[in-house]
């Protein structure tokens, strides 16, 4: 059975925040952005609790899959 973790919606606001900057977009782009992500934020928040690793984590994904930068 997969342990559950629970995502606050602080760290939420603040991956949100590292992600907008990082792709120079709004925050409400950001959100959205991670909500249509959600298995692959659930996943990286399960095996790194940190904002900042989910953060770097995520943005690697999203660049190799989007092939944005």
């Amino acid at each position: 059975m997969k342990d559950e973790i629970l995502i606050s919606d602080k760290q939420i606001a603040k991956l949100a925040k590292r992600v907008a900057k990082t792709f120079s977009i709004d925050e409400e782009e950001a959100i959205t952005t991670i909500y249509e992500e959600w298995e692959l934020v659930e996943a990286l928040f399960h095996a790194h609790t940190k904002v900042k690793a989910v953060h770097r984590h995520f943005v690697d994904v999203i660049n190799l899959t989007y092939r944005i930068a």
